[in-house]
């Protein structure tokens, strides 16, 4: 057994049999629908997507919340409990939430409390798939024999060159959740526009483009793909979806026609992000260099 483990978060919107195989430990995540708390843990549990986003499509309300430094504390003490002398954990974006800080807050405490334990934070600067896909590239340099300290080092060295791209097709959620306003949203739903958006060096999110049709984004996603990735190798590549099945199938169909990928999965968008973004949203991503 090794003396570490990694853990991340329910963000990472990757399925249950992915979470397995990693052979990681997820720190669930709050949200509320319709005034319900519910608490969301993709590693032991699957809610029913189609049903989730359409309720979130026909109006019903839907928040997200950071976790309490208790709840990492918590979720700490029962793996020191368990053997393990020191922790990674993979956060969610300190660019779109506490979470981070929260995390920090907890570290600090369980390290006071168990002064041997060694718990580093690491500020992913991502979210969703983008989450999951850097937690599999930092996994499977753990599984190659990496030390603690250089599996900590190579997840500050590659987290920037995650690159994130993604479209939203019903601005309605943009707007109730502030992103847009409610001008914006009626004039891209008339004029059939849909933002495309990425993240930036602080791990926020962004209005790179806006276009017109799903098709023609699907198309562009497939651009920054070949503009951004490395030309030197194989890809493996992460595309998700929120309630658009089809969409995400055919930019899989699309991201393999360009010959420069060896691994693509599709997964779905979870609750703590689908919240934000409603449905259809369709993302991909990739190593490279952000633009």
């Amino acid at each position: 057994m090794r003396d570490y483990i990694v853990i991340s978060d329910a963000t990472i919107d990757l399925d249950k049999e992915v979470i397995d195989e990693l052979d990681v430990r997820i720190i669930p995540m709050l949200y509320y629908m319709d005034n319900k708390e519910y608490l969301y843990n993709p590693s032991v549990e699957s809610i029913d997507h189609e049903e989730f986003y359409r309720k979130v499509n026909a109006g019903v309300p839907v928040s997200t919340s950071q976790n309490p430094p208790t709840i990492f504390m918590d979720f700490y003490e029962k793996l020191i409990k368990e053997g393990y002398k020191k922790i990674l954990y993979l956060c969610f974006s300190s660019g779109l939430s506490g979470n981070f800080n929260s995390a920090l807050m907890g570290s600090k405490e369980v390290m006071e409390k168990y002064p041997e334990t060694e718990i580093k934070a690491i500020d992913s600067l991502s979210a969703s798939i983008g989450e999951g896909f850097l937690l599999r590239e930092v996994c499977a340099k753990r599984d190659a024999g990496a030390s603690f300290e250089e599996l900590v080092s190579y997840t500050e060295q590659i987290k920037r060159q995650v690159c994130h791209w993604f479209v939203v097709g019903n601005l309605d959620q943009l707007r109730r959740g502030g992103r847009i306003n409610a001008l914006e949203a009626k004039l891209g739903a008339i004029l059939n526009v849909h933002p495309i958006l990425t993240t930036d060096d602080e791990g926020r999110l962004k209005v790179a483009e806006k276009v017109r049709g799903m098709k023609k984004a699907l198309h562009e996603l497939i651009q920054k793909f070949l503009k951004n990735a490395h030309t030197d190798t194989m890809h493996r590549v992460i595309i998700g979806h929120a309630g658009c099945l089809e969409l995400a199938e055919e930019l899989k169909k699309r991201a393999l026609e360009t010959g420069r990928i060896k691994d693509c999965i599709i997964q779905k968008i979870g609750p703590v992000i689908g919240a934000h973004t409603g449905s259809p949203m369709c993302a991909i991503v990739f190593m490279g260099e952000q633009e």
